[in-house]
């Protein structure tokens, strides 16, 4: 997949879709930042407690704004009618399906850069311990990374259905479904591509296996997304 293409596609984005990581970052660094300051900060664990609030809402947060990305990528191109002849170009179908995937991991990994960013300026303003740079930038890392699945996935829904009511409403169910599932005793619950960014958080024992599973999980449903795309017709 050439970076041209990659480019190309970048400047097609909607402005709003620029937005949504920094709306994002903001959603999550406000609702840790409340929720700790209301119920936890009094609490054991102190300032460090707010990781743990993180970890009750990052999964949504990240899920959802993936969901809204994927849609608004493909909804364009089916509201204008330009799938059909984007794809009459000499440019293979699975790259330009690529490219748009590339760029909601692109944006996602910005959401990281905002909220590591936003935690360490809260930290710094609110008290004098030591920087824990390990969880603070490794939790919203491999929440991103581990997200991976879910983008492959939202993604071919949103170019299979032109109408992205049906896709909003899996990314929606799944975004939710996201915080409960991994406090799921059943084995076969966390292998439901929704349980993996919970998983995968460094407060979770064995969080590493969960971040190979969904890049291995993640990379081969881009891939398939990627091949039935380029076998699709539109009208």
């Amino acid at each position: 997949m050439k970076m041209e293409l990659i480019r190309a596609e970048g400047l097609k984005l909607k402005r709003l879709c620029r937005w949504i990581p920094l709306m994002q970052g903001i959603i999550l660094i406000s609702m840790t930042a409340l929720e700790w300051y209301l119920y936890f900060r009094q609490g054991p664990g102190g300032v460090y407690a707010g990781f743990n609030v993180m970890y009750m809402f990052i999964s949504f947060v990240f899920l959802l704004g993936i969901t809204i990305l994927a849609s608004i990528t493909a909804g364009t191109e089916h509201e204008t009618k330009a799938w059909k002849q984007l794809l009459t170009t000499p440019v293979p179908k699975r790259s330009i399906y690529l490219a748009k995937l590339s760029w909601i991991f692109i944006l996602q990994l910005c959401t990281v850069v905002i909220t590591v960013v936003g935690m360490c300026l809260i930290w710094v303003l609110y008290t004098n311990e030591p920087m824990p740079w390990k969880i603070m930038i490794l939790q919203p890392l491999f929440v991103c990374l581990s997200s991976l699945p879910m983008m492959a996935i939202q993604m071919w829904f949103s170019t299979v259905f032109s109408n992205q009511a049906l896709p909003l409403a899996v990314g929606i169910f799944g975004s939710i479904s996201s915080l409960f599932l991994a406090r799921s005793s059943s084995s076969i619950v966390h292998l439901l591509p929704w349980s993996y960014p919970s998983l995968s958080s460094p407060l979770v024992s064995g969080h590493e296996q969960w971040v190979g599973i969904s890049l291995g999980v993640g990379l081969l449903l881009s891939f398939l997304g990627a091949l039935m795309f380029a076998r699709r017709e539109f009208e």
